[in-house]
């Protein structure tokens, strides 16, 4: 990795993540962290990072290095692009962020004076945690890592990034603002809102009597989401509020499509059956087409399922051999737990080889494993 020195403006869960996968590849690079006293402090009791700053220091953290990733809240890199745009450099400095909009950023972003060249960025990558205590060298592994870079820009004049980014084992896609915005809206930004409806909108006589607790599997997870804190959001629906509506407009759409299909069959018309069978339909082809091979099924995970029992200790009775073997799980999800059901783990791993060897590894100790 030909970079030489990074800044990152804003030093949460992302920032120091990249921060300690780098320090722990022993890779000679100059960390530099700009943030709050308390957070500079605690890099330095933990030796992740090399130089510190605090934010209204720009002249000085500006300079002396070839790559500053902005990885505050939105607003915040709003007000870090404008300090940046008062500086004046003589050496050429890359600037990119994380942020989870790109049209506005990247619109105040572009106009930073030569030398700063700007690309706007999103890892989608993160965790219900925020702070540096929770860093994780491997967060971005196969990861989508959007790129949006200025027309006329060619990739050798940001390639320090994309190595970056190929470091970190994430993969990169190029697109244009407005595109990444309209799409992350409906896969990302929308579904947030159509959670906290969700769970915002339980019937008043369900949770007087407390009935609320008999959720299913089903409705914890569309409402899972509905836990994320608002200042985080705010940022985002302020900068991509166009894009949030219009999905919301097109979901609301398809949700009176489908109440018309079930109002239907309150009719007891067995001739309407066609029209509900449909929207399972195109749900069963939709949620298949987000596992399909495509241009990410080189990076994609190679998932395996096993069967559990109801018991204690079965966790740990499938995972304990599998880490004696050597092989590492990548992703980890409990799915159908019922009490006095039997469940199932859905265990992934990076290559099909070790897949296949934990199955046949779990099969050999009497468990029902199978690749998915």
């Amino acid at each position: 990795m030909r970079l030489k020195s990074v800044t990152f403006v804003g030093f949460g869960l992302l920032a120091s993540s990249i921060a300690v996968a780098i320090r722990e590849s022993k890779l000679p690079v100059t960390i530099r962290v700009v943030s709050s006293q308390k957070t500079l402090d605690r890099a330095k009791e933990l030796g992740i990072a090399d130089e510190f700053f605090a934010y209204d220091d720009v002249e000085n953290w500006a300079r002396g290095t070839e790559l500053i990733l902005l990885c505050s809240p939105i607003l915040h890199i709003l007000e870090m692009l404008q300090k940046l745009s008062a500086v004046k450099l003589e050496s050429p400095v890359l600037v990119s962020d994380i942020g989870s909009t790109k049209s506005v950023i990247c619109e105040n972003g572009f106009k930073l004076p030569e030398p700063f060249l700007f690309v706007g960025g999103h890892p989608m990558a993160g965790s219900e945690k925020r702070t540096l205590e929770y860093n994780d060298p491997s967060l971005f592994e196969n990861a989508y890592w959007f790129l949006c870079p200025p027309e006329g820009v060619m990739p050798s004049q940001y390639a320090s990034l994309s190595e970056l980014i190929a470091f970190l084992g994430a993969q990169e896609v190029v697109f244009p603002p407005k595109t990444h915005d309209r799409v992350i809206a409906w896969l990302s930004h929308m579904p947030q809102m159509v959670s906290s409806t969700l769970a915002g909108n339980l019937p008043k006589d369900l949770l007087d009597n407390n009935y609320q607790h008999f959720a299913g599997r089903g409705f914890r997870d569309m409402t899972r989401i509905a836990a994320s804190g608002w200042n985080m959001w705010h940022d985002i629906l302020v900068t991509n509020r166009e894009a949030i509506s219009k999905a919301l407009t097109d979901f609301a759409e398809g949700i009176e499509e489908t109440r018309k299909a079930v109002d239907e069959l309150a009719l007891a018309n067995e001739n309407c059956d066609g029209r509900v069978h449909c929207v399972f339909e195109a749900g069963n082809k939709g949620r298949a087409s987000l596992f399909a091979p495509g241009r990410a099924a080189g990076h994609a995970f190679y998932d395996i399922t096993v069967a559990l029992e109801d018991k204690p200790g079965t966790i740990l009775d499938v995972m304990q051999p599998i880490a004696n073997a050597g092989l590492n799980v990548r992703d980890i999800e409990l799915m159908k737990v019922r009490e006095n059901v039997s469940g199932t783990l859905l265990l992934a791993f990076k290559t099909e080889r070790e897949a296949k060897e934990a199955v046949e590894l779990l099969t050999k100790l009497g468990h029902e494993a199978a690749l998915r």
